[in-house]
């Protein structure tokens, strides 16, 4: 398993397109909350909770980012036929599966922790610097909120690592990765909203859910912090467990 992780390690990291996603991830969020605190630092409302919601927010899009890396690596695999040799190289296609899974759930988790690392830290400096009060432990919610955020990533990444394997196109598997969260479930979530009368039932929705998990605060309309991310974990676990049941049904 080592050798199959190494090997999937080395796959990731020699794709251009995963580099350039990657680094757009990590520059992306840092760039609005550092600039924003630098120079929204000395404004009276400019305070710890504001600095959490700017790198938790602008983290939303780090988050779909390490999907579509997570997608496309397994789906360019089948684009390229380069899944073949793999596949005959290690006959038993769970062992390769699992193994590309780790390396792009903790690639993906690495990439936020970077984020909030970086984004914590050297917001921190700024906002101070300017007169700001930055005192973590004045919000409750920070720790959970900052470790929500990295989880996030991984079980989204797990969600499009799965949707991928299932219809092993790039195209197909990016889009709905991306229109799932952004589009479909707010117009899902609009019509149960219509038709039973109540606002909330969108946060019961997969994607709403976990995005709960990366929320400084959480209110009561849907599932707490850690169910979100138990809800969100079983809707990736059930796309990848059934993703890979489909690759070893069907042609490589």
């Amino acid at each position: 398993m080592i050798n199959l992780l190494h090997a999937e390690w080395i796959k990731l990291r020699s794709v251009t397109m995963n580099m350039v996603l990657g680094i757009i991830a990590v520059v992306f969020p840092l760039l609005v909350t550092l600039i924003t605190a630098g120079v929204s630092g000395d404004k009276p409302d400019f305070d710890t909770r504001t600095l959490l919601d700017l790198l938790t927010g602008s983290s939303f899009v780090t988050v779909l980012l390490v999907g579509v890396i997570a997608a496309a690596v397994i789906t360019s695999e089948f684009g390229f036929g380069t899944i073949r040799p793999a596949f005959a190289a290690t006959p038993r296609r769970v062992r390769v599966l699992v193994a590309k899974g780790i390396v792009v759930v903790a690639a993906a988790m690495f990439i936020e922790t970077v984020v909030v690392a970086i984004g914590l830290g050297v917001g921190t400096s700024l906002a101070t610097s300017r007169g700001a009060a930055i005192d973590l432990g004045s919000v409750p919610t920070a720790v959970p909120a900052l470790v929500g955020v990295v989880v996030l990533a991984g079980l989204a990444a797990l969600v499009a690592y799965g949707l991928g394997m299932l219809v092993r196109s790039t195209p197909v598997a990016v889009v709905t990765f991306i229109l799932w969260p952004l589009l479909a479930e707010g117009l899902v979530g609009a019509l149960i909203a219509v038709v039973t009368g109540s606002d909330s039932v969108v946060n019961w929705l997969p994607f709403q859910s976990g995005f709960r998990l990366a929320l400084v605060n959480v209110d009561d309309l849907g599932p707490g912090r850690l169910a979100s991310g138990l809800y969100f974990g079983a809707v990736g676990a059930v796309l990848a467990a059934f993703g890979g049941w489909s690759v070893n049904k069907r042609d490589a």
